[in-house]
């Protein structure tokens, strides 16, 4: 594993001095003089540099700059951050008394105080441009080309109702099967919200899934063949399965319903933690795999009979693990009819901008909402959520103790749609789309 030392480049000879000296970490060289390094000025003093460059790259999240004051906005602040940010912004380099500092929670603020604060802005100025580099590639290595600025206004125009409406305005009817696959694809891969869908063969899930495939990036598609062979290890022969290989991935799996009953343990950790330990007669692994999973899978008989909470044909421990459980409505002759004319036109909008509508997703998966909804109307959110786990805690729609991550996970999801903030409104349509979800199992 690559250390510290290592990054800095430093010899061997000079590793041996520094170790033996109980110096290891960038932070502390960034707090010393090249006499406490004891090897030699221009050796020493370009080991800090660096170390001051490094730690100040890391650390740096924004800075604003006008002539008379300097905001830089960093991850952490303590002496070898601060240190770091006043050396690669020329503070020391210019005569005392020309800057005047402070600091503001996570911030580090610089003042004008004689006319050589020019220098520090021209180096602010160079470590701002660095910043923007870095964002730009870390943008691109995620998939997102197009401006962020640009993304974000065409997602704040449309919100999370214009994307289920739009990316599904093929679809007719099931606006909550497009709600429930939308608040997924806008959860991350840290706290997924994962969503079984099912419904009868050749229902609008095809179509769903078919919408998701070709319109969004980053996504593992798994097959009918695939789940019965064994998603998290192939029945015939040991291997790895299709959700081993899934990390940072959107899962799209047909057939869940067919899961061997072998898999179904791997998948119950999986599923919920995003590791777990697999032990065969030929294979025994550690897995690491963080995915957004959408699950598609048949009635028990192939079509809906009876009473609907009798058609689910998968266990209630697997069927627990999904924050989102939907049934699919069949659509009329009319509805089908108009589908196939929008088709034939290809006129959604979701067609004409894909990659809008693809880096939208990528980009709001990494804002961070706050809550900003008061203490009592939680409260009622909560007695909610606790009045549906007691319901349906003992059905085959088992509702458990993991609903105390859902209902967090899935606001937190249609706000990063919009790129704001966990609102009472945005609560409400969360408090809605779990009930509704509960209670469609109910006609």
């Amino acid at each position: 594993m690559t250390d510290d030392l290592d990054i800095l480049g430093v010899v061997p000879a000079d590793r041996k001095k520094l170790e033996s000296m109980g110096i290891t970490r960038l932070e502390q060289i960034a707090l010393l003089t090249h006499q406490q390094l004891g090897m030699g000025r221009s050796k020493g003093e370009h080991l800090i540099r660096r170390a001051h460059n490094i730690l100040a790259n890391r650390n740096i999240e924004d800075i604003t700059i006008d002539e008379r004051e300097i905001k830089v906005a960093v991850k952490t602040l303590d002496r070898s951050v601060k240190r770091s940010l006043l050396s690669v912004l020329g503070v020391y380099d210019v005569q005392p008394g020309a800057v005047s500092v402070s600091e503001k929670e996570n911030m580090v603020i610089l003042f004008r105080r004689t006319p050589a604060f020019k220098h520090v802005v021209e180096q602010a100025e160079i470590q701002r441009k660095i910043l923007l580099q870095r964002r730009k590639e870390e943008l691109e290595q995620k998939g997102i080309s197009l401006p962020a600025d640009e993304i974000k206004g065409f997602a704040m125009e449309r919100g999370f109702t214009g994307f289920w409406k739009n990316v599904f305005s093929e679809i007719k009817g099931n606006e909550l099967m497009k709600k429930a696959i939308s608040v997924s694809l806008f959860s991350t891969f840290d706290e997924p919200v994962h969503t079984l869908i099912i419904g009868e063969p050749g229902s609008s899930k095809t179509l769903a899934k078919e919408i998701v495939e070709s319109s969004f990036s980053d996504i593992s598609i798994v097959g009918a063949n695939t789940t019965r062979a064994g998603l998290v290890c192939h029945m015939g022969t040991g291997d790895l399965g299709a959700l081993p290989h899934a990390h940072n991935k959107v899962v799209l799996v047909d057939e869940f319903d067919k899961i061997p009953e072998s898999d179904i343990e791997y998948c119950y950790e999986l599923l919920s933690n995003g590791r777990c330990s697999v032990h065969s007669s030929r294979l025994h692994t550690e897995i690491t795999s963080r995915f957004i999973m959408l699950a598609f899978a048949n009635p028990r008989e192939g079509v809906f009979r009876g009473k609907p909470l009798g058609n689910i044909a998968l266990p209630p421990l697997l069927v627990s693990r999904f924050a989102l459980v939907v049934k699919t409505e069949n659509i009329s002759e009319d509805e089908r009819k108009q589908l196939f004319k929008e088709k034939f036109f290809g006129g959604s909008e979701i067609r004409q901008k894909p990659r809008y509508y693809d880096q939208w997703v990528k980009q709001a998966r990494m804002h961070k909402p706050v809550i900003k909804v008061s203490d009592d109307r939680i409260d009622r959110y909560i007695e909610k959520a606790s009045e549906i786990v007691e319901r349906y805690q003992s059905t085959s729609l088992r509702r458990d103790l993991r609903m105390g991550d859902y209902i967090r996970r899935i606001p937190f999801a249609i706000a990063r749609a919009g790129f704001g903030d966990v609102t009472e409104e945005v609560l409400e349509e969360s408090e809605l789309l779990i009930e509704e979800s509960v209670e469609n199992w109910k006609q």
